[in-house]
């Protein structure tokens, strides 16, 4: 009964989200029609600062109902989810395991880097934490019209990471990560491996290719790929020589994101799960518990 209730209260929060959003979105239209006006037929400084404010209006109320929405999926799912899956759960923790800039993850050129939606605990007796990632790049650039310089900041990449402290120890770490765009970014030599399936879809790095082989099983390689085929396709996974094991799943959003909003609570516990599991099943592949 009391699950029940929780969801219909949930429904409810997720019904206005998406009616914050829809009325955040008509005043982002209504200020970029009144910005045009002003800009391009009236010529009016006035109308400028209106439309300005109206957008600017506009996208606070969209992002509050998201954040309510989203908030309210947190407290109503997450805690019970991850009962069976971390131990002690922590979700402020004041110390951090993921380190972007020291996990061997292949990424696009960033400038600053954003982690959010800590959650720490134990998965099997190893200290674990999830979070999101948001990478953003500044850079530079002239203004044609009076030559000054200006600062433009984009987003580069989003995704879920995990860290895992295993407890064992290799030879040598060891880096998997898709092929495609970044190759060029990771200029490690790649290992191949007897799976030419696997060979087409990961780039495969260590320092001892031996001792990375025979790590790197053939059913080991058959668990990756059937991983690949769940909830994340697009990922790569680091295990350091000190056991540190790096999962991310670069999904371009944090963990427990209720996305545009549109799925029932049942849908979104599901979803939740399901992202969790393929984490946790990545981790028992890499370091069994």
């Amino acid at each position: 009964m009391e699950e029940q209730r929780n969801d219909q209260e949930l429904e409810a929060q997720l019904r206005k989200g998406k009616a914050g959003k829809l009325s955040g979105n008509l005043l982002m239209l209504l200020g970029g029609i009144i910005l045009l006006v002003g800009v391009v037929i009236a010529n009016n400084f006035v109308v400028d600062i209106l439309g300005i404010i109206i957008l600017c209006v506009g996208n606070i109320v969209k992002g509050n109902a998201k954040k309510a929405a989203s908030q309210k999926a947190f407290d109503t799912l997450v805690p019970d989810l991850l009962k069976g899956v971390l131990e002690d759960a922590n979700f402020q923790p004041t110390e951090h395991l993921v380190q972007v800039r020291d996990s061997n993850i292949p990424l696009p050129d960033y400038s600053d880097v954003n982690r959010s939606g800590y959650i720490k605990g134990v998965y099997h007796g190893h200290s674990t934490e999830l979070c999101g990632v948001t990478l953003t790049k500044t850079e530079s650039f002239q203004r044609e019209e009076d030559g000054m310089w200006e600062e433009r900041k984009s987003q580069v990449y989003a995704g879920q990471w995990l860290v895992c402290e295993t407890g064992q120890t290799l030879p040598a770490g060891l880096t998997i990560w898709p092929r495609g765009k970044l190759d060029k970014l990771f200029r490690s030599a790649t290992i191949k491996t007897d799976n030419e399936n696997f060979n087409k879809q990961f780039n495969f790095s260590c320092d001892d290719e031996q001792s990375a082989l025979r790590f790197l099983s053939p059913s080991r390689i058959d668990r990756v790929l059937a991983l690949k085929e769940g909830e994340f396709s697009n990922f790569s996974v680091s295990l350091h020589d000190d056991g540190k094991l790096y999962i991310a799943a670069h999904s371009g959003r944090g963990f427990f994101d209720i996305g545009k909003g549109h799925e029932s609570p049942d849908a979104l516990r599901q979803r939740f799960a399901r992202e969790l599991k393929w984490f946790t099943d990545m981790i028992d592949i890499f370091a069994p518990m």
